[in-house]
């Protein structure tokens, strides 16, 4: 069944020297007097597009487009993130203050052909930018991409709160490095209780990302809500960590990586408080 959303958004920052600097680079067409991208071409029939602000000799541009060079071989050796576009923007704007960064994957058809694309605004003159957090982003959206195209995939809330479990838990396994603030923003008992408060919604069913499920359920689950029904800020992505990590504990063979195409109703099942 074809997914009918024309556009899929996981928001999330969060997520390398290697094969050489012998993949073309190019500029695309310029029309109207624009300035044209430039694109790298990358393994797997995938590419990296770079904004025209982003110039390819100063030293975070040479680590950045180094990093992903290294970096994804090594996530394509895990999960089949092919044919995958890479934009990367300079802004100030669309990013999370935590870390500098903002990205999201946009999914749709062109052309009866699947397009994923993972776009990734970064600030390089903020306070709390890293490439390595740049980098984490990057590996986080990849997971993201296999797991939209999820064969028989169904847009709801618990699924959006286990995909961003599994793209953490994916950054971890990648990298090794440490929780992002997002997946530990809540303590145990916050997270059991909310949990307890989210199951009526998690299992909503929605053929496309409309603006009630945006604005119902996606934004003030998963990045908090204040007034007199307050939401804890990233509450979505703990719960969908701690799903994730209580099903690995049960499976300590099993990985993100391996999970990658995994309902997330299987995933679930082994959290008590999302039982049916």
């Amino acid at each position: 069944m074809k997914i009918k959303y024309a556009v899929l958004i996981q928001t999330m920052l969060i997520l390398i020297l290697c094969s050489g600097f012998n993949n073309a680079v190019h500029g695309q067409d310029s029309r109207n007097g624009t300035i044209p991208s430039k694109i790298i071409e990358l393994p797997q029939g995938c590419k990296l597009v770079l904004d025209p602000k982003i110039y390819l000799t100063d030293t975070i541009s040479i680590e950045i487009v180094a990093g992903i060079r290294n970096i994804l071989p090594q996530v394509q050796k895990l999960i089949p993130a092919d044919s995958t576009t890479i934009k990367l923007a300079i802004s100030s704007v669309n990013i999370l203050l935590v870390w500098g960064i903002g990205a999201r994957v946009v999914s749709g058809f062109t052309d009866h052909h699947r397009v994923e694309t993972v776009e990734i605004n970064y600030d390089p003159n903020h306070s709390n930018f890293k490439v390595e957090l740049l980098l984490r982003t990057l590996v986080h959206e990849l997971h993201h991409v296999c797991r939209v195209r999820m064969p028989n995939f169904q847009l709801t809330l618990l699924e959006c709160m286990v995909n961003e479990g599994f793209a953490d838990h994916f950054m971890l396994e990648v990298l090794n490095c440490e929780i992002t603030p997002f997946s530990s923003a809540l303590t145990d008992e916050q997270i059991q209780q909310n949990i307890i408060w989210v199951k009526p919604f998690t299992r909503i069913k929605f053929e496309s990302w409309t603006q009630e499920f945006n604005d119902k359920y996606f934004v003030p689950w998963m990045f908090g809500r204040t007034g007199d029904d307050p939401i804890p800020h990233w509450t979505g992505y703990s719960i969908g960590w701690r799903i994730v990590e209580n099903y690995i504990r049960a499976h300590p063979e099993a990985r993100a990586s391996s999970l990658v195409f995994t309902s997330p109703e299987v995933i679930a099942s082994l959290t008590p408080e999302l039982k049916n």
